[in-house]
């Protein structure tokens, strides 16, 4: 069983070498999942935004990502020989200035900030990351273009200020003492994903509002040809360590007594009058490995996740 650790844990090599391989990614084949592109990078941005509200604002967002975060940990491992802990990113410690985290370090070990040149890409508008590992690197999804980021969009967001700096209220550990203290497993999800919050505000979305970008996801495509059908969040590669961290908060309520394989709310997206899930009900996967039932991702120390925290 993999431990796997918060970014600040990982030696100096240990994350050298998490950055080269997801980097390694854009070398590998997508195994004909992407219509864009050939590379495997792709394919998992490809696959996210495959009917993305099938699996986000519904019960199954937690487990699906939970395996999807996975699959990808594990392609890492095995396409690009990454070796080291599958890193989360807790930005709960960040969250008074999440911008001065260590993990937009701009040196070889970080993700970068943001940069100094506004694009317009057919309507998809941010700067370009032009400082760290990740300077000038290019995805395709919807179409060619350098990954965008947008560290002051936030406040077009929370123009009362209402979430103070970088909407950090939002991902809290006042927050995140909140989700765990949920009684059953979709009052966890709705507390994470914001339901009932204006703009859907919570731990899930605040990362992804204070930038606009690639990692905004569907928002950022708005007023375009691709909205609302594209998603394009894990163009960002900093996209996989917060959607670890969510699925820490997860695995952390489901060591509290009796909730390790509570699973229950609604399939249609939004809809909170449906309680219909099940943890028979397969999770989509669109080519990326097989489609496994709820209840295979319900417990991370069993076969196949085979990992802690």
């Amino acid at each position: 069983v993999k431990k796997r650790k918060e970014w600040r844990q990982l030696t100096k090599a240990q994350k050298k070498d998490y950055i080269r391989a997801i980097k390694c990614l854009q070398t590998k084949s997508d195994y004909g999942i992407s219509p864009v592109s050939n590379t495997l990078y792709d394919a998992f941005t490809q696959v996210h935004q495959t009917n993305w509200t099938d699996f986000h604002g519904n019960a199954y967002f937690l487990p699906w990502h939970r395996w999807f975060v996975w699959v990808h940990s594990e392609a890492m491992a095995s396409e690009c020989g990454y070796t080291g802990p599958t890193p989360y990113w807790n930005y709960s410690m960040d969250y008074k200035n999440p911008f001065a985290s260590p993990i937009f370090s701009t040196d070889e070990t970080g993700f970068g900030s943001h940069g100094r040149q506004k694009l317009n890409v057919s309507g998809l508008v941010g700067f370009k990351v032009d400082n760290g590992p990740f300077a000038n690197l290019k995805v395709n999804l919807p179409i060619p273009h350098y990954l965008m980021r947008n560290f002051s969009a936030w406040k077009d967001i929370d123009k009362t200020g209402e979430w103070g700096y970088a909407l950090g209220e939002a991902f809290s550990p006042k927050e995140v003492a909140r989700a765990l203290s949920a009684k059953k497993f979709i009052d966890l999800e709705a507390i994470i994903d914001g339901y009932n919050v204006t703009n859907f505000m919570g731990l899930h979305n605040g990362p992804h509002f204070f930038n606009s970008g690639d990692w905004l996801g569907p928002a950022w495509l708005n007023g375009t040809s691709w909205f609302p059908q594209g998603s394009t969040a894990p163009n960002d590669p900093i996209f996989w360590n917060h959607h670890a961290y969510i699925d820490n908060i997860f695995w952390t309520w489901q060591q509290k007594p009796g909730k390790q394989w509570l699973f229950n709310g609604n399939t249609v997206f939004w809809n909170q009058t449906d309680d219909s899930a099940r943890p028979t009900d397969l999770l989509p996967f669109y080519g990326l490995g097989p489609n496994p039932p709820v209840a295979l991702a319900l417990k991370t120390e069993n076969w196949p996740l085979c990992y802690t925290y």
